[in-house]
């Protein structure tokens, strides 16, 4: 470890180192973030970037050796401060809320790391060491790569919602709002459906109750009334003012008219 920088080929590899210590750093928090994530998406992102850190160490370790010095370990205060960071918040947070303040942390991460590496191939290239120019920009397209996958990461949970805890599911704030709509819609649409039935059913009921009562009732119709009106005015002579016209009443009607005698009879017989 350098006590005092005093040139720029020293500058550089301290700040090399420190990218070093940087992806140790990550390493070990990718880690500690995967056991805390809840998405199984987010586990696979960092189980994956994990694995990216690991071929970064080694690219480091190997631009040391192109540039014939010993492996340093320079400290990364930044890195350090970030884990402390999403440790902290994490212990305060509710499970359900764990994957965005992970993602919040790894795309800060990513974007710190994105700048030490732009610097290094910068400076890497200014003292003619092309080759660890190139090997310092491929860990630039791995870590440009990761935040392009945090970032749409966590977009996406901005806009369908918050990851949720295992009880649930894995079933989101928008899927189950949806599943509610559903079931709603699903119950009004039957409670519609029952009172068509009902409504159908009554009407069905009142036709019966109808037909049942013209069944039940004597058969009348105005053509009889009209024949029986007809004959019994031809064998009475008509009817009595207020008299109604019923069985009984052209029974007697017609035993009054036999008991009469006849014209002939009861006149004399006209003179010549």
């Amino acid at each position: 470890m350098f006590g005092r920088l005093n040139s720029p080929e020293q500058v550089f590899s301290y700040k090399l180192g420190a990218a070093l210590t940087m992806e140790r750093d990550t390493l070990e928090m990718l880690g500690d973030l995967e056991d805390a994530a809840q998405r199984p998406e987010l586990k696979q992102l960092l189980r994956e970037h994990a694995a990216e850190t690991r071929v970064q160490i080694e690219t480091i370790e190997q631009c040391f050796a192109l540039l014939g010095e010993e492996v340093d370990d320079s400290p990364c205060p930044v890195t350090k401060a970030l884990a402390a960071e999403a440790k902290a918040t994490l212990k305060k947070t509710d499970d359900s809320l764990v994957d965005a303040v992970i993602l919040a942390g790894a795309l800060e991460t990513e974007y710190h790391e994105q700048a030490v590496y732009e610097t290094l191939a910068i400076h890497a290239r200014a003292r003619g060491a092309e080759r660890v120019a190139v090997l310092l920009e491929s860990n630039l397209h791995v870590e440009q790569g990761a935040g392009a996958r945090v970032k749409a990461l966590s977009q996406q949970i901005a806009t369908t919602g918050v990851a949720t805890t295992p009880e649930d599911g894995g079933m989101g704030a928008a899927a189950k709002a949806g599943l509610a709509a559903g079931v709603a819609a699903t119950v009004g649409a039957a409670a519609a459906a029952a009172s068509k039935v009902a409504e159908n059913k009554g009407k069905e009921q009142a036709r019966e109750a109808a037909e049942e009562s013209l069944r039940t009732q004597p058969a009348t119709t105005s053509t009889t009334a009209t024949t029986t009106s007809t004959a019994t005015s031809s064998t009475t002579g008509g009817l009595v003012e207020g008299e109604e016209l019923n069985d009984d009443a052209l029974q007697d009607r017609t035993a009054h008219s036999d008991a009469r005698p006849a014209v002939d009879e009861e006149r004399p017989a006209a003179g010549i």
